[in-house]
């Protein structure tokens, strides 16, 4: 039998208690530790082999060590855990590296055993509550190993990432730094604008509002102090991404007030263009799909219902989106579908009383 990994996870927030989660239940032996007591208590209940004593030594060498810290914590707890574990490969998940890993290495953390990543996978939501054995299902982690790191620490890292589901590239912390900023960072930061906008609007005005907005806004709900600690760690590489919007911004906003056709079907055909090049399914070439509307009563079981039925016609639901229905007790839902399936997937729910409303 092949004896796998010990690991030990240093702060049972969101991500390290996904850690702890995913990996405890595909078998391996997961100790945490957090300095807050609240959190240990959290992690106790949900399973996980709390290390009562973080600040004495371990008995024996965990073969991994994940540090899930805020950033400003993470180049001592880094020192701090090549000193406790001189054996261990060490890993931090923090989302900012240039600003960090440079100062850790300088203080006296071991370049040959940290191997950083950063998972690209979150919630709005953070603390051990929040924690899902599922986070990273699906997901890839971004490793920013250096030529200092022992390949073979390396490997035994996207081990542990493939036992929680996911997949690894590999980026320079220069590359990770700039790909972050644009793809995570700073649609955070329009989040949170998007949304700061609202706080003065009224409940009616607001209850007009549809799927874009929520959308658009979802992440705004996001921790603020963590946020604060990340933005400003990464502000030179998220500085220049945001010129570069205020700049677009500035252009569509000119476009608008001058009237200028030509220019306002430029920048919104050049978002369609963006969009199709995010990764679609499983990580392939992002792909068209049609939906269609259907009408449900907001009531316990109507879309359990609704997924059935549609199941049963052998129709593969590649997204859905709810909307409810303002003053009425009752919900449209949206099933995205592969165009050459959405004539039977119509025919198929009206022909089971389904009230459809149309395509998209």
């Amino acid at each position: 039998m092949v004896q796998l990994p010990t690991v030990h996870v240093i702060g049972v927030g969101l991500i390290g208690g996904s850690i702890a989660l995913s990996l405890g239940e595909h078998g391996f032996e997961v100790t945490v530790e957090d300095i807050n007591r609240e959190h240990l208590a959290m992690a106790a209940t949900l399973g996980l082999g709390v290390r009562s004593d973080p600040s004495a030594g371990s008995v024996k060498d965990p073969d991994h060590v994940f540090v899930c810290v805020p950033p400003s914590a993470v180049a001592q707890v880094l020192i701090e855990a090549c000193r406790r574990f001189p054996r261990s490969t060490i890993t931090d998940v923090t989302s900012v590296k240039g600003a960090i890993l440079p100062v850790a290495f300088e203080s006296g953390a071991d370049p040959h055993r940290v191997v950083s990543a950063h998972p690209m996978a979150g919630r709005e939501i953070s603390g051990p509550s929040a924690a899902r054995a599922d986070l990273f299902d699906d997901r890839v982690w971004i490793i920013t190993p250096t030529e200092a790191n022992d390949a073979t620490r390396v490997e035994s890292l996207k081990a542990l990432i493939t036992a929680m589901g996911s997949a690894s590239i590999e980026m320079s912390v220069e590359q990770h730094d700039r790909v972050v900023a644009l793809v995570s960072h700073t649609p955070q930061i329009l989040a949170s604008v998007m949304a700061g906008s609202l706080a003065n609007s009224s409940t009616e005005e607001l209850s007009v509002s549809g799927s874009g907005l929520a959308d658009m806004i979802r992440i705004a709900g996001s921790d603020p102090e963590l946020w604060r600690e990340i933005l400003i760690s990464n502000s030179t590489e998220v500085v220049l991404v945001l010129d570069s919007l205020i700049a677009s911004l500035d252009d569509a906003r000119s476009a608008i007030r001058d009237q200028n056709k030509e220019a306002v079907t430029e920048f919104l055909s050049i978002g369609n263009s963006g969009k199709l090049r995010v990764p679609g399914k499983h990580g392939g070439k992002s792909t068209h799909f049609e939906f269609i509307s259907v009408k449900i009563s907001d009531k316990p079981g109507a879309l359990a219902e609704l997924f059935a039925a549609a199941g049963g016609l052998d129709v593969n639901l590649e997204d859905v989106r709810i909307e409810h229905v303002l003053g009425r007790p009752s919900g449209i839902v949206q099933l995205f579908v592969r165009p050459s399936e959405i004539d039977a997937l119509e025919a198929g729910l009206e022909m089971k009383g389904f009230e459809t409303r149309g395509r998209g």
